[in-house]
């Protein structure tokens, strides 16, 4: 292993962002990737190798299927390893009260409890090896409260503040844990929900995956932060919400 490659363990890795953290990761340096996803079919990911091993059909709110990654992490990785958080189903902009409660129910279940759920089975993975780090994912919304993302927005502060606990109670150990609150990201999904969006100025996965990977590499006395991301955007400097939200009613 040369001095830049790491151990990384890729959650969502089957989503736009997870599939470019993975793609990114194998191309600026050998890194070790264990990549972990809810579904049988991943998108665009590096062949599995004796570097690379996919784990699929995990469900990160099944305590079973987390006992399981567990015990992959403990035989994939010989020593620290990092583990980066990109997991949570996809927002919609509408009011609170025409949000079916399902949908509500996502939001927490695939933003924090995915996030808590794995902090619980891969710290004592951890603190055996004597270290690591956990990037998660928030929204800038924490920080505005903007109407019709409630459920959104109350899962991502739920996220930020697991983060700042898991920071607290395990730096002793030499864990750190970091969230990146996140600016629009100019995925497949936004650019259909967003037609009149500021695209160009959008962050791309690829912009994203090297952020996440510049955090990855900081010494583990940064800890409990969230760190804010952003790029000059037209549309949100000089356009109301609502006119980059298009309100939708249901």
């Amino acid at each position: 292993m040369n001095s830049e490659s790491m151990n990384i363990l890729i959650l969502g890795a089957g989503s736009e962002i997870g599939a470019a953290l993975a793609m990114y990761a194998k191309k600026c340096a050998d890194h070790r990737l264990l990549l972990a996803s809810r579904s049988r079919a991943d998108l665009r990911l590096p062949a599995e190798s004796a570097r690379v091993h996919h784990v699929r059909s995990i469900d990160l709110t099944n305590e079973s299927d987390l006992l399981r990654l567990r015990a992959e992490v403990r035989e994939f990785f010989d020593g620290p390893f990092s583990l980066v958080h990109s997991v949570g189903d996809f927002w919609c902009h509408k009011p609170l009260i025409q949000t079916a409660f399902s949908e509500m129910r996502s939001m927490c279940e695939s933003h924090y409890l995915t996030l808590c759920g794995a902090a619980y089975a891969l710290l004592p993975v951890m603190i055996e090896r004597s270290g690591g780090r956990i990037v998660a994912f928030s929204c800038n919304s924490i920080g505005y409260n903007y109407p019709d993302m409630a459920p959104f927005t109350s899962a991502k502060a739920a996220v930020e503040t697991l983060i700042k606990c898991v920071a607290h109670e395990y730096a002793e150990h030499g864990i750190s844990a970091t969230a990146l609150a996140l600016p629009t990201i100019r995925t497949a999904k936004v650019l259909v929900e967003k037609p009149q969006g500021d695209h160009e100025n959008y962050i791309s996965v690829e912009d994203l995956a090297r952020i996440v990977f510049d955090v990855l590499k900081l010494p583990p006395t940064v800890n409990g932060n969230v760190v804010k991301v952003y790029k000059h955007s037209k549309t949100f400097y000089h356009s109301s919400y609502f006119d980059r939200n298009p309100r939708r009613l249901v």
